[in-house]
């Protein structure tokens, strides 16, 4: 059995704690935070060990398996950390706040010889599993192109980094990632180049809370991603996708836990059954987990969460000239 550590058990640390918990093959053995008050419950409520430090977590010879649930400027520190004392982890994503820290992340697995996987958590979601098995069938012929929209209130409950864009904070690179993650999974195919714009309309913050990209695939399949946090308006997620004998629609349920899935052909909408599963979180660490366990290659791999932040900070530099960047990240 794993001993798991998990370093920072702020909000996003909640699905990760429910995971360990749920699986047979791992236990908590301890968590980190620098927040004194939630490091004691947190601990009181699972029965495990509590450290001020993540110095501290990875110095514990019972953990062997760390969770990186940080602010994105501090996965690259930590996780090298976490890999040289001997630890297999899975960070949060995005894996880094550019591809270099990528790189030494990468490097720092490879000179360990330790396991490394990034938290892309929505390819074990039913309903995109089902979109991506229709897609690798040609259901409705070949894939052109895919539009994925997100449109949400904005939640004031957030650590003040998550709102400045110094810190890495905002829609787009706590959320971003997330649509750019499924276009390529979707797709099969890595990006060659993007359009983007992402600002600031809503709110004071210097964070973004609002983002268009276009996405343009090494297969010739273009991806359009819109994101928006509002201050008033109605929710909406939902991806659309055109291929050459047809449609396909998803819409996510994100806040009732129903997605709805359909095909569209000669103007009508035929829906598909898809089965619903809430624990994405947990299936995410159970397949990392496996991979360690038998010594394969990690269902996330670090060199594809690497493409993710190269298509990241693309859209980032795109957007602040004004003008189409080409990927350079081979």
């Amino acid at each position: 059995m794993h001993g798991v550590g998990i370093i920072g058990i702020g909000s996003v640390s909640t699905g990760h704690l429910r995971a360990v918990a749920a699986l047979e093959s791992t236990h908590l053995r301890a968590v980190a935070d620098t927040d004194a008050e939630r490091l004691a419950r947190v601990c009181a409520e699972h029965g495990c060990e509590g450290y001020a430090s993540y110095e501290g977590l990875l110095a514990d010879e019972g953990v062997d398996l760390v969770i990186v649930c940080l602010p994105h400027g501090l996965h690259c520190e930590v996780t090298v950390a976490a890999l040289e004392a001997g630890k297999h982890v899975l960070v949060e994503k995005p894996m880094a706040v550019n591809v270099e820290e990528c790189d030494a992340m990468i490097a720092a697995a490879r000179r360990t010889g330790k396991q490394l996987s990034v938290g892309h958590m929505h390819r074990f979601s039913p309903a995109n599993r089902a979109v991506k098995k229709l897609l690798r069938e040609q259901a409705v012929g070949d894939l052109v192109c895919l539009c994925d929209e997100a449109y949400r209130p904005f939640n004031p409950n957030r650590a003040a980094w998550y709102l400045d864009k110094a810190t890495h904070g905002g829609l787009w690179y706590q959320n971003g990632i997330h649509l750019i993650d499924r276009s390529c999974w979707w797709t099969g195919s890595r990006v060659v180049a993007v359009k983007a714009l992402i600002d600031s309309r809503f709110f004071e913050f210097s964070a973004d809370d609002v983002a268009m990209a276009l996405l343009q695939f090494e297969n010739g399949v273009y991806s359009t991603l819109i994101h928006v946090w509002w201050r008033t308006g109605g929710r909406r997620f939902s991806t659309e996708f055109v291929c050459t004998d047809g449609m396909l629609q998803l819409r996510r349920g994100i806040e009732s836990g129903r997605n709805d899935l359909f095909i569209g052909r000669d103007g009508d909408w035929e829906q598909v059954e898809v089965t619903e599963d809430h624990h994405t979180t947990t299936q995410q660490l159970g397949a990392f987990v496996a991979a360690i366990d038998a010594g394969t290659e990690p269902p996330v791999t670090a060199e594809y969460a690497r493409h993710m932040v190269a298509v990241l900070t693309a859209c980032m530099e795109s957007s602040c000239l004004g003008r189409e960047v080409e990927l350079q990240d081979s």
